[in-house]
C-alpha cells in the first residue's frame, strides 16, 4: 500500500453481458511454402530462362514445370515474348508489403465465440468467466440495447477487430503482422447470458483527502459504466448516518471515532493522517487497536483471522461463541468474493474446535420478519454460513455497525459511515479490542437490541434462518 492510497472498501460490482458465436470470412495474408517462395524471389529479381532456373534448384524440366503450374493458373507466372518466365503484375503485387518475401491473400472462414457486456458493449474475451451475481452490485442495463444486443455485438467486433486479434482470439495460431480484413460476415448469434464480475476498491487519497475508487483499465474506465455505477451506488449507499454513529461511538466511549467526526461527515484529512501511521506500524499504543477499511479487506481479515484461530487453539476446552453482526444502513455489506471466503473459514474452523459449529452464528438484518424475498437474499448472499445464519429486524440503534464478538475474548466494532453525496461507497472504521470494559459495553449494545420486541410486537432477534 502506497502513502496515497488507503483501501478501505471492497466489493464486486456485475456488469450483464452476453456470449455470442460469430461465424466471418477474412482475407488473410500468408506466406508461401519454402519452394514456391524462392521461385518468386529468383523471378521477382529478374527474368530467366526455364533451364537457368531448372538449374538454380536442381529440377529436371519436368519437375520446373509441375512447380510453376500453380503460378500460370493463378496468373502471377508467364513466359515471356523472348521465351524467359518473369511475373505478371499480379505476380510483382505479391510483394507489395515487402521486397523480401511474397505474400498470398486468401478467405479464411471462422466460426468462435466472442463476449461483449451489454452497457458499453466492450469486448470482454473469448469465454464467459462467471454466471452469478449473487454478492454483487448489480448494474442496470438499457432494454433497447438488450433487444438490438446481436447487432451492436456485430458493431463492436468490427470496431475492436484490431485488439480481438492481438489478443489471439481471432484466427489460429499467434498474431503476425497486420490485423486481417473482414471479408463478410455470415452470422452473430446469443448463446449465453452471464455477468463480467468487477472487482472495486473504495479508497482514501492522502494527498487530495478525496474518496474515490482506484483507477483500473478497460470496462471500469467507460463513462457509460462509471455513470451506471453511481447510480448504482447511490440507490444502494444509504442516507447521512452521522447521528446514528455519534450515538453509538458515544455509548461506547470511543471519543477517538468522535474526534473524527466534522461538519456531519468524516474528517478526511485527519483520517488520513491517522491511518497512514496505523497501517506503517506508528499508531499510538492503546487498549484499543484502530481499524480502517471494511473486515473482508486482505489486511484486516488476516489479522483478525489469525487472531481468532490463535484464540481458539489455545482454548481448546472451553466453549467458543462467536457472533458476528451485519449493519443495516446500506445494502453492500458482503458483495465481494471475500465474503464469502471469510465465512467458509469460520465456518470450517469451529466445525473442528471443541465447541463445535453451535458456537458460530452470522446475524444479518431484515425489514421484517415476513419479508421472504429479504430471507432468500440473505441466505443466497451467506451461503457459506448454512444453517448458522441468523437473522434479526433491523434496529436503529445497530444500524451503523458492523460487529464481530467473541465473548470473554475481543470484539471488533465498524462504524460504517454512509453519505452518497460524500462517499461513493460506505467507509468503515473501527476498533478491535480485547479490554473487558470494551466487552461488556458492545455485549450490552448488542444483546439489549436484540432483546427488543418491534412495534408490530415481535421479537427482534428471529433466529436461524
Amino acid at each position: 500500500m502506497s502513502t496515497g492510497n488507503i483501501p478501505l472498501f471492497e466489493l464486486d460490482v456485475a456488469v450483464p453481458s452476453q456470449l455470442y458465436m460469430i461465424e466471418y470470412s477474412l482475407v488473410e495474408r500468408g506466406s508461401l511454402p519454402f519452394v514456391p517462395d524462392f521461385l518468386l524471389k529468383l523471378l521477382h529479381v529478374a527474368d530467366f530462362l526455364p533451364q537457368e532456373v531448372a538449374h538454380f534448384f536442381g529440377f529436371s524440366r519436368k519437375e520446373l514445370d509441375h512447380a510453376l503450374t500453380g503460378f500460370f493458373s493463378s496468373g502471377e507466372v508467364e513466359y515471356r515474348k523472348d521465351g524467359k518466365l518473369g511475373l505478371t503484375a499480379k505476380g510483382h503485387a505479391l510483394f507489395a508489403d515487402t521486397d523480401t518475401s511474397p505474400m498470398r491473400e486468401s478467405i479464411a472462414n471462422y466460426r468462435k465465440p466472442f463476449c461483449f457486456d451489454l452497457l458499453t458493449f466492450s469486448y470482454l474475451g473469448n469465454n464467459s468467466k462467471s454466471g452469478r451475481d449473487s454478492r454483487t452490485l448489480r448494474l442496470k442495463v438499457d432494454q433497447e440495447q438488450v433487444a438490438e444486443s446481436q447487432s451492436l455485438a456485430k458493431e463492436s467486433f468490427q470496431r475492436n477487430i484490431h485488439d480481438i486479434y492481438k489478443k489471439g482470439h481471432l484466427v489460429k495460431g499467434a498474431p503476425q503482422g497486420g490485423t486481417p480484413e473482414i471479408y463478410k460476415f455470415s452470422d452473430c448469434s446469443k448463446r449465453k447470458d452471464f455477468v463480467e464480475k468487477i472487482p472495486e476498491v473504495l479508497s482514501l487519497n492522502a494527498a487530495t483527502y478525496q474518496f474515490e475508487f482506484e483507477d483500473r483499465d478497460g470496462l471500469p474506465e467507460s463513462e457509460t459504466y462509471i455513470r451506471a455505477r453511481t447510480e448504482a451506488l447511490s440507490a444502494a449507499c444509504g442516507s447521512n448516518n452521522i447521528s446514528q454513529i455519534s450515538k453509538v461511538a458515544d455509548l461506547l466511549e470511543d471519543e477517538f471515532t468522535l474526534r473524527l467526526i466534522q461538519d456531519e461527515g468524516l474528517n478526511a484529512d485527519r483520517l488520513a493522517s491517522l491511518a497512514i501511521d496505523e497501517l506503517q506500524g506508528h499508531g499510538t499504543e492503546s487498549e484499543r487497536r484502530r481499524l480502517y477499511g471494511s473486515l473482508q479487506l486482505q489486511r484486516n481479515w488476516q489479522d483478525i483471522f489469525e487472531k481468532l484461530k490463535s484464540t481458539l487453539k489455545s482454548d481448546k476446552t472451553e466453549t467458543a461463541e462467536l457472533i458476528w453482526l451485519a449493519p443495516s444502513c446500506h445494502e453492500l455489506w458482503g458483495k465481494c468474493e471475500r465474503h464469502g471466503q471469510a465465512l467458509s473459514e469460520v465456518y470450517e474452523l469451529f466445525s473442528k474446535h471443541q465447541s463445535g459449529i453451535n458456537g458460530f452464528k452470522v446475524y444479518v438484518p431484515l425489514p421484517d420478519d415476513r419479508d421472504k424475498r429479504a430471507k432468500n437474499i440473505a441466505r443466497r448472499e451467506n451461503a457459506e454460513a448454512g444453517k448458522r445464519l441468523f437473522g434479526f429486524v433491523e434496529s436503529e440503534l445497530l444500524s451503523s455497525v458492523e460487529i464481530l464478538l467473541l465473548k470473554d475474548k475481543f470484539v471488533l466494532v465498524l462504524y460504517h459511515f454512509t453519505d452518497s453525496r460524500r462517499y461513493p461507497a460506505p467507509v468503515p472504521i473501527g476498533f478491535f479490542s480485547q479490554s473487558a470494559q470494551d466487552l461488556a459495553r458492545v455485549n450490552s449494545l448488542m444483546a439489549g437490541a436484540l432483546g427488543e420486541y418491534t412495534e408490530a410486537g415481535a421479537p427482534r432477534d428471529l433466529g436461524p434462518l
